[in-house]
């Protein structure tokens, strides 16, 4: 089979560049909503005269117009009490473009992180980080800060993250600058690797920094390709359902603490697949030191993939799209199988991460008795 590289990256991913063009014309289409119900008329129709493809693209602009669209055109009033906020930020931030004040905007700002073209910076307009966490990020409660490291701090160990990366995988590096626009840090943490992404909210990515862990530059890639991933396939998502499962159905996720729906299962496997294959490579090239933790990391983490595979292939129910992007996943996982031949983790390694994932489904299926597996 061809690859579209729905799952790894490829250097001008043309896939990627007409979905992309997809959801500029979506994006656009939410703002003629908008305009039809007298919402910041004479913003967006000035805007719509000029060429603003990248302004709308980003998403400082993008995840407000997608909140907008629906909470005033679908009417589904989550935010409906503050709504009018994030309305007058898309005001403003018209009228800066509008009027030429490019350095004012808030997609502008930060630094750019060494070789990228992607920014870090807590300046962020996505009203989704907050009002949406994920239920694990509940400490940081949608805080952008850099908290025990200085911005050059997170600047430069981010650096490294991507440089380590290029070395590794040129393509998927190139295709991170195509999709990424902004790093926004989520505090620091011991032994603890925040991150997050959003739907609504293409090209952001929300980062933690592990202060006391050996490597931090590989657990941030590790964060880096999992909610890229999450990224293109939330791109993809704007058009394209990826199951045709009944919602109500539970299944047993062998990353997450809790009942999933299907959905959530694919999402999983989709990203796992290529981190964790990433995360090989890097340990074969040299770059984690031979470091025990993260070699039995590895080792469970692989296991772990191949369980979401077995679920997706048991109960999903895909549509032809996600029949194809599933093919792809399982070429990745026909990679990762090589190269475990390569790493030759011993018995006792396999033992252990067998008993621990053994361990994780017991706990959850005591939890969730109702679950599939």
């Amino acid at each position: 089979m061809e690859s579209k590289y729905y799952v790894l990256g490829k250097k001008d991913n043309q896939m990627v560049s007409s979905y992309f063009d997809k959801y500029y014309l979506l994006l656009v289409s939410y703002l003629e909503a908008l305009l039809e119900k007298w919402v910041l008329t004479r913003e967006i129709s000035d805007l719509l005269k000029r060429e603003n493809k990248d302004f709308i693209l980003s998403p400082d602009q993008s995840s407000i117009i997608n909140l907008l669209y629906k909470e005033i055109i679908e009417e589904k009033p989550q935010y409906l009490w503050e709504y009018k906020t994030y309305e007058q930020q898309l005001k403003k931030e018209i009228d800066l473009f509008l009027n030429g004040k490019w350095d004012e905007l808030v997609m502008n700002t930060g630094k750019y992180i060494h070789g990228t073209n992607i920014k870090l910076t807590i300046v962020d307009n996505n009203p989704y980080n907050q009002r949406d966490a994920h239920p694990e990020h509940q400490a940081t409660g949608g805080v952008m800060w850099y908290w025990k490291k200085k911005e050059e701090d997170w600047i430069s160990i981010y650096g490294k993250s991507f440089e380590l990366l290029k070395t590794i995988d040129e393509w998927m590096y190139a295709e991170l600058n195509q999709i990424i626009k902004k790093i926004i840090p989520l505090w620091t943490a011991l032994w603890l690797h925040n991150s997050a992404s959003y739907k609504e909210c293409v090209g952001h990515l929300y980062m933690g920094y592990t202060i006391d862990a050996d490597l931090p530059e590989i657990n941030n890639l590790e964060a880096i390709i999992h909610e890229s991933s999450h990224n293109k396939l939330n791109l993809i998502l704007q058009f394209d359902p990826i199951v045709l499962n009944d919602k109500t159905e539970k299944y047993y996720s062998a990353i997450r603490p809790d009942a999933r729906h299907i959905h959530g299962i694919f999402l999983g496997y989709h990203a796992f697949a290529p981190t964790m294959y990433i995360i090989m490579k890097a340990y074969l090239n040299g770059s984690l030191w031979e470091n025990n933790q993260w070699f039995e990391k590895i080792v469970l983490y692989y296991i772990k993939t191949k369980f979401l595979q077995k679920m997706i292939k048991k109960y999903a129910v895909l549509t032809d799209l996600w029949k194809e992007i599933s093919e792809e996943i399982d070429s990745v996982i026909e990679e990762m199988d090589i190269l475990i031949r390569k790493l030759n983790p011993s018995p006792e390694i396999l033992k252990r991460a067998k008993e621990r994932q053994q361990e994780h489904f017991n706990e959850v299926n005591t939890k969730y008795p109702y679950l599939e597996y």
